[in-house]
């Protein structure tokens, strides 16, 4: 192989018999150069046997060069023993490819597998001729020469037989100079390709082409087809007739010509269908348009009306076009031209849709489809005709109020951008192709549909049945098919009423990391756009969807992960009535699992959402039955990053339902603006964070959520994010949705009604949502609400709420209303720094230090006077305060007995209340809270460290009596708080002829026998042991009505003063003067949790209330016990 002479070491032996170690000897070899595959060498040692396999180890060093390394790669694999030893030896033999034949052409580059095709073969033979037994093979199927000289050789290609067809490497072999290299023009001009031409009768066993079906409205049921078995190579170089079924088991490749293929099911099974390489995209125009109607027969899986792919591999590749772009400036209303930021090359005549920059509903769709009419300004510059423009889209998925042959736009578009206290922002509308050269359609059915509607391009004809074509893609196992599509328009796709019927369908594949769906078109499917189920490794790139029925990008199961779903656009997802129920309300992007990349990808005019997160609790459709434990609910964000979502009916992005991954997750830098209702949601949430977030001039309200569920506030959050309100840029008259109703709307363009940020409850201690970095610009209503859904579900608008929100890093440009209440006890923001209140003060307190932040809470008499000032920066609805020095925290309370009590609104009293809320049977005193419906029942408030609150029910005379059972809560209580609450019993002390009481209390469920706090000092609850004052005297009567109630031992409000001896003690009971009724007060203390007890009043044994007999004194060491 080397050349170089000497004693060689070789692995020898039968494939099937192992090997052994012999010592060869080569025998002369002239030094010097060689060309590739010249050399004989004679080998002496040799085992007797026949057959065996030969492994050559050189103990002497070769150089090599670039020229000679082509020739080593076809040498046999190296291994070196161990017990190998370098020698030098000299002189050393150089191979060198310049030494060998080169061919530069071969002309026809194709011919027939039934051989007799003249080809002439250029390139560097030498000294060729005819006489000096020169020859030629193509992949081993030899070419009679019939003439030869140094630099062309003609020859006759032998037959290869129909199963042996495709591309083959050329060799020509001239003896004294080898063989040419196979492979060795870098641009594939070596080959030859055997291939049968559609066209040719030697394709067809010497018969004409088969004549295929008439026309499908006279002819429908005709059902000739064709097979391409394995191993054959069709070339379709004509436009045959219709067929009904096109099974391809071996190759079918388009040739470069404008083709039409009419077919009902094209079927892959293991085969290959080329329109274009990769390396060679397609410039012809290729159509396929795919016939049938819904009762046609279903293939197994694949369904009618499809091209499938089972095991097979497809290329697809158009001409190299921008799928999309956006607008450099702003297309004014009259506008004929439109300037982009990209340059493109789009063909004079293509379809181009210019997507709205106003809000989307069934009432305002001011996307606008036009004409190509020429390129200039280095492709920067289109100018436009033909523009349709339809403003609704019918519940058949049908356009409707159209306008077409325009001249000019009808609405305004943006393309410029705004600075916003120092920031640039670009509001550009997205400008897609929908023309591509390679066409794949869904025939409109002409006998059902004998005139059909035309789509909004006036191009597309539409299936009145809405049964267009599926592109189905499947096979199990990794890698087990290839299908590589760029720059493919498909129309007319999906069928309605069928589940699985998608224009295009990537299926419970698992992974495709060899295969994509770059630059496509699909626009016009009755049944979502693509869709990746069960398939892993997918890239999804650069592909536009224009007007789906359904979710245009899907994302099915839950199983599915590290798909590359990266720089699509999504223009005008409708509802269907006639797919799942989360069709009815679409998403240009619905994503089920979150272990995928979602990146840099446009939502524009959806009905609904722009990009809808929905993770399942476990994995649904055929994907249950996989083996795995598979919990996307829990699956944390690989990466969801650089989104923007515009004009959708009512979210932007929307996180729905539940969400709680097992790790902290981050969306990123998300762009949301003009979206109906909000700029982007999160129903209930775990550890997610949305960071770097510009939202501008969304309907209502920025950002809504109902809950979180996190024990940490650093993974529940907006962080580093842009808030703008009013953006001054033109806006056509358009509506959006109100409601969940499809015929709900309301004019869209005023300041968001519902302000900017309104923020969730939170559902455990130690955590919640925190806000972070956030500027605020043009809001003129308030920029942060707390408790978003607190007034929804059937509760009452007025009564829930008291949840902790933490800022920091605020800041507010020509926006003064920084925080709304609704009702006094709604929310409280806990400001960190300062920047929210305006107090400047830097807490440490959440750190362990002393130092308490600010607080912005609604007016109300339950808050310090002293502390709480009302502020200027709050004034809509009950009004804000801004408190130093306090810490606030969510007090539940709810009596469970008597039943007449349940319901019942709660009165709440502090010695600084003056009048606000009367209850209409308490005095003026009274803050009325009410009682809650749904979710938390019964009434929640804001409680501040340190203070005595006292709550009596609102009854009617005929409804006094004690509570007997009732539950309190403080929610995320941190050590060291206390809290102190005092309830009225009007019979608790009430004695019997002994002067024994009837009653005692029951607090918590830890007491070990039932106590009475009145006789037993030193009793313990679940919230502490021992009287705070023992028998403290209340010196009025037992009137309910007009009793006046000394509250504040030790102070205003305050608690009262516990004893030196014992800080800890937790209760004490204020008696009326006449010993029947008093004052039960018990102190909660925090423990960094919700401090949950219950209380129960009992009546006691006829025996009384009185503690036992204390126990028996044990018996004296030294005495000894006997039985009997």
């Amino acid at each position: 192989e080397s050349g170089v002479g000497g004693d060689y070491e070789y692995m020898v032996g039968p494939e099937a018999r192992g090997f052994r170690y012999v010592r060869l000897t080569m025998t002369e070899r002239a030094p010097g150069k060689n060309a590739f595959g010249v050399s004989e060498i004679q080998m002496h040692g040799c085992p007797s046997y026949a057959g065996f396999a030969l492994s050559a180890i050189s103990n002497c060093s070769m150089p090599s060069s670039s020229s000679s390394a082509s020739a080593h790669r076809q040498g046999p694999p190296m291994w070196m023993p161990h017990n190998a030893q370098n020698e030098s030896c000299s002189p050393l033999v150089e191979s060198s490819a310049s030494l060998s034949p080169k061919v530069t052409s071969v002309v026809p580059a194709r011919g027939t597998t039934a051989g007799g095709t003249d080809v002439t073969i250029h390139g560097i033979f030498f000294d060729s001729t005819l006489s000096s037994g020169v020859s030629v093979s193509f992949g081993g199927f030899a070419c009679a020469v019939t003439n030869a000289t140094s630099t062309a050789i003609t020859c006759k290609t032998s037959a290869s037989g129909v199963k042996n067809g495709g591309l083959k490497y050329v060799v020509v072999t001239v003896p004294g100079y080898g063989d040419s290299q196979p492979g060795g023009d870098a641009h594939g001009r070596d080959t030859f390709w055997y291939v049968d031409a559609w066209s040719a009768r030697t394709t067809w066993g010497g018969s004409a082409p088969p004549t295929g079906c008439g026309s499908y409205v006279e002819d429908q049921l005709c059902t000739e087809s064709v097979v391409i078995p394995e191993g054959q190579v069709i070339l379709l170089d004509v436009s045959p007739p219709r067929f009904y079924l096109l099974l391809i088991e071996g190759t079918l490749i388009f040739d470069r010509k404008d083709l039409h293929l009419q077919v009902h099911y094209v079927l892959l099974r293991g085969g290959h269908l080329e329109i274009g390489t990769e390396l060679e995209p397609f410039h012809h125009k290729a159509e396929i348009t795919v016939f049938g109607h819904p009762k046609s027969i279903e293939l197994p899986t694949f369904g009618s009306k499809v091209i499938a792919c089972y095991r097979c591999s497809i290329d697809m590749h158009g001409a190299e076009q921008v799928a999309w772009t956006q607008l450099a400036t702003t297309a004014a209303v009259g506008h004929s031209s439109i300037n982009l930021v990209n340059p493109v090359a789009w063909p004079v005549g293509s379809r181009i849709v210019i997507a709205t920059t106003d809000y989307e509903s069934f009432m305002s769709s001011h996307s606008e489809v036009a004409t190509v009419m020429s390129v200039s300004n280095g492709g920067k510059t289109v100018a436009l005709g033909d523009i349709s423009v339809c403003s609704n889209t019918s519940l058949a998925g049908l356009p409707t109020h159209c306008e077409h042959g325009r001249t000019g736009l009808k609405y305004p578009h943006l393309g410029e951008t705004k600075v916003f206290d120092g920031r640039t922002v670009p509001f550009r509308a997205e400008v897609g192709l929908l023309s591509r050269n390679i066409i794949i359609r869904g025939d409109p059915d002409r006998v059902l549909c004998p005139e059909p509607k035309l789509g909004d391009d006036q191009r597309t004809e539409l299936s009145c049945n809405q049964f267009g074509v599926q592109l189905f893609f499947h096979s199990p196992g990794h890698e087990s098919l290839r299908v590589r599509m760029a720059n493919v328009e498909v129309a007319n796709g999906g069928q309605a009423f069928r589940l699985g019927r998608y224009a295009v369908h990537w299926h419970m594949i698992g992974n495709v990391r060899n295969s994509f769906q770059r630059n496509c078109s699909i626009h016009n499917s009755w049944n979502r756009g693509t869709a990746i189920h069960g398939t892993n490794h997918l890239r999804l790139q650069n592909n536009f969807i224009y007007t789906i029925m359904g979710h245009s990008f899907f994302i099915e199961d839950g199983t599915e992960e590290h798909n590359r779903v990266e720089g699509n656009l999504a223009i005008k997802s409708v509802p269907s009535m006639n797919l799942l129920n989360t069709d009815q309300t679409p998403a240009c992007f619905w994503i089920v699992t979150m272990r995928n990349y979602i990146l840099h990808n446009h939502a524009v005019a959806s009905r609904r959402y722009g990009i809808w997160l929905r993770p399942e609790v476990s994995v649904t459709g055929t994907s249950v039955n996989t083996p795995m434990d598979v919990h996307p609910i829990n699956i944390p964000v690989l990466q969801i990053q650089g989104n923007e979502v515009h004009s959708n009916g009512k979210y932007g992005m929307r996180v729905f339902d539940i969400y709680k991954p097992n790790a902290p997750s981050v969306i990123r830098d998300t762009f949301t603006w003009r979206n109906g209702k909000a700029g982007f949601t999160a129903t209930v949430i775990g550890q997610v964070g949305f960071d770097g977030v510009i939202a501008a001039q969304n309907g209502d309200v920025v950002f809504e959520s109902r809950a979180t569920d996190v024990t940490s506030w650093d993974v529940a959050y907006i962080r580093n994010a842009l808030m703008i309100d009013y953006t001054g840029l033109p806006l056509a008259d358009s509506y959006a949705a109100t409601s969940d109703s499809f015929t709900d709307f309301g004019k869209k363009g005023g300041p968001a009604k519902d302000g900017g940020l309104l923020m969730p409850w939170n559902e455990n201690a130690k955590g919640g949502f925190s806000l972070a970095n956030i500027t605020f610009v043009n809001f003129k209503y308030a920029c942060l609400r707390g408790c978003a859904h607190c007034g929804r579900g059937g509760s009452p608008f007025f009564g829930d709420g008291a949840f902790e929100t933490r800022v920091s890093g605020m800041r507010f440009v020509n926006s003064s209303e920084r925080a709304l209440f609704r009702h006094p006890n709604e929310a409280f923001f806990y400001d960190m720094d300062g920047t929210l209140t305006g107090s400047g003060i830097k807490e440490d307190f959440t750190k362990g230090g002393s130092v308490k932040g600010s607080s912005m809470v609604g007016v109300s008499p339950l808050i310090p006077p002293g502390l709480c000032t009302p502020s200027s920066m709050s004034t809509l609805g009950t009004g804000g305060a801004v408190c130093t020095g306090l810490t606030f925290r969510r007090m539940w309370y709810h009596v469970r007995t008597p039943a007449i009590w349940v319901g019942k609104s709660l009165c709440v009293r502090a010695p600084w209340t003056t009048t606000m809320n009367h209850c209409h049977n308490l005095g003026p005193a009274c803050n009325c809270l009410p009682y809650l419906k749904k979710a938390w029942k019964g009434n929640v408030w804001l409680v501040a460290d340190g203070y005595r609150y006292n709550m009596q029910m609102d009854l009617l005379p005929h409804e006094l009596a004690d509570p007997i059972k009732w539950s309190q809560q403080v929610w995320d209580a941190h050590k060291g708080e206390k809290f102190m609450f005092t309830q009225r019993l009007l019979q608790f002390i009430m004695a019997d002829a002994y002067g024994r009481p009837n009653h005692w209390t029951k607090l918590g469920s830890d007491q070990n026998w039932a106590l009475n706090w009145d006789w037993n000092e030193t009793a313990c609850s679940s919230v502490g042991c021992g009287q705070i004052r023992p028998n403290l005297a209340y010196p009025h009567t037992d009137d309910d009505q007009k009793a006046v109630y000394t509250l504040g031992v030790g102070g205003p409000g305050k608690l009262p003063v516990p004893a030196t001896t014992d800080p800890d003690r937790a209760w004490t009971f204020q008696r009326d003067a006449d010993g029947n009724g008093g004052q039960h007060t018990y102190m909660v203390k925090g423990d960094d949790a919700h401090n949950s007890f219950d209380v129960e009043v009992e009546q006691c044994p006829r025996a009384g209330c009185n503690p036992p007999p204390p126990p028996p004194p044990p018996p004296p060491p030294d005495t000894t016990l006997f039985e009997g």
